[in-house]
Parts: C-alpha cells; structure tokens; sequence
C-alpha cells in the first residue's frame, strides 16, 4: 500500500514537473502572433482567428520542446542560480530521460500543427526552432548577440502570427516587435546582474556586462522603439493612430521605472501586477483597435 502510494506520488511529482517545464505562465509570449490578426484588420475573421489560436499551440509545444532542451543542457548551470534551482529538472523532480521523451512529444505535435497551417508557417517554426539551437549551442555566450536572438524569437513569433492568416508582413510590424523585445530582453539581463552576488556563475555571459551599459542599451533601444512606432503613426495609419502615442510613451516610460526601482525586469510577467502598467496596457489596445477598425469615423459619421 505504502510503495503504491509513493510510486502515485511521484507520477504525480513528475507531471506537475513537466507541467512546470513548459513554462505556462510564459505562454503570454505566443500572443505576438496576435499582432498580424489585429493589424491586418482580420480580428473578426473567424478562420484567420481560428488558425492563429491553432498557431499559438503549436508555438506553445514548440517553445516548451526549447524551454526543456535548454534546462536539461544548462542543468548545472542552474543548481547555482538562486531561482532556477528550483526548476523540475535543476531539483531533481524530473529525470532528465523522462523530460527528453516530453520534449520529443512537444516537439512532433508542434511540427505536426505547423503543417497543418502550412509550409510557410512550418518553415517559420523550423526557424525558430534552429535559432534556439544556436542560442543553446553558443550564441548566448556571445555579448549583445544573446538579447539580439531573444528579441529575434519574438519577431519570428510575429511572423509566424501573419503567415498563419496569409496577410502582408509590414516592416512595422518587425521593427517595433524587434525593439520592443530587446527592450525587454535587456532589462532581463539587467535584473539578472542586480539580483546576485555572482551575476556569472548563474549566467556566463553577464561577466561581460556591466550594470551600466545594460543601462545605457536599454535606454537607446527604448528611445529607437518609440521613434520608430511614432513614425509608423504618422505615416502608416493616418491622424487617429496618433492618439495612442501617449499610451505608448507611458507604457516605455513605466517599464523603464519599474526596471529601476522594482527589479520587474527580470520577467515581463510581473509587469501584469503594476495596475498603472496593465490599464495603460488595455486602454492602449482597446484604443488601438478602435482606430484600426473606424469606431472614430462611425462615430462621427452616426453624429454627422
């Protein structure tokens, strides 16, 4: 009774570890692929909307097949960082064989997904997928190169949001995607050297950063963002697109003093928590898709 028990138990150990291992509190990443659906105009569409819900599961399998890969490479790694220790694989609670059988899983269902949306969107993944490889393999011990491939993931992930609904890429899109995640990327990095006594036996490569470069980047990148989304305001989608402007500014602005007095930088997630941030989040979008879809003109056209 007692070894059934304790072999019940640790199934139960183990799936909740392979849970964990995918990472679920970082899907909100995958909704980079909603980019293309709403900027193309095709939020309601119901077969663009379907096939990007289908994308961002496949992308889900396919980030938790790297997030699982790497944590089973950079294992050791991990037992000396004061929070990624904890991780199912640095402690133990999945074997490391149990966790590359569920990364071959992920990984057949994800392709399998990618087809199904199409050779383009497969191609995408596959990507993806050799861009994690190289980042696994070496490119992370490369400086300024390691943010620069995070921030590439995700302007892969919008990519991959047009491709799934066959609109057009605009250079917008993949400018401010780009900087916007290497914005993120760095304040990352910047939170990682705040936290710890020895930011380089966690992370190699923060041995070849230093508090105030990382501070120095951010700010460039974050200026080079909000000229870029304010010169896609004025000349890609007319006067009312501007009236977001401030929302955008204020988004940068705060991300940048939470980074500095909050240490929120080490994972986007807890921006959520930041009331001011998150209503400036969903002000901003709603205001976004107002103007994308014409409320303004029916408005003034109903009054007119």
């Amino acid at each position: 009774m007692t070894r059934a028990y304790a072999s019940q138990s640790r199934v139960v150990m183990t799936v909740s570890g392979l849970i964990k291992e995918m990472r679920p509190w970082q899907w909100y990443k995958q909704s980079v692929l909603l980019l293309g659906l709403v900027f193309s105009k095709s939020l309601f569409d119901p077969i663009a909307v379907t096939n990007v819900a289908v994308g961002i599961v496949a992308f889900c399998a396919i980030a938790g097949t790297t997030y699982i890969g790497n944590d089973i490479l950079d294992v050791e790694e991990d037992r000396n960082h004061p929070r990624k220790k904890h991780r199912p694989i640095a402690s133990g609670q999945v074997p490391i064989p149990v966790a590359a059988a569920f990364a071959v899983l992920l990984f057949v269902g994800g392709l399998a997904l990618s087809w199904y949306l199409g050779p383009l969107f497969l191609l995408v993944v596959c990507t993806y997928l050799a861009q994690n490889a190289l980042y696994s393999a070496f490119l992370k011990e490369i400086v300024i190169v390691d943010v620069m491939v995070i921030a590439i993931g995700f302007v892969l992930r919008a990519i991959a949001g047009v491709v799934a609904i066959g609109v057009y890429l605009s250079p917008w899109l993949v400018v401010c995607t780009f900087l916007g995640a290497l914005m993120l990327a760095l304040g990352k990095r910047r939170h990682e050297m705040v936290v710890t006594d020895d930011p380089a036996a966690s992370r190699s490569i923060l041995a070849e950063y230093t508090e105030e470069t990382l501070d120095q980047l951010l700010v460039v990148v974050l200026s080079a963002l909000l000229v870029s989304y304010s010169l896609y305001t004025f000349f890609r989608s007319g006067l009312w697109m501007m009236s977001t402007l401030p929302f955008a500014f204020f988004a940068a602005f705060r991300y940048h003093l939470l980074a500095h007095t909050r240490d929120l930088g080490g994972d986007p997630k807890y921006l959520f928590g930041d009331r001011p941030f998150f209503a400036n989040l969903v002000v901003w979008g709603l205001t976004v898709i107002a103007v994308l879809y014409e409320v303004p003109h029916q408005i003034i056209g109903t009054i007119t």
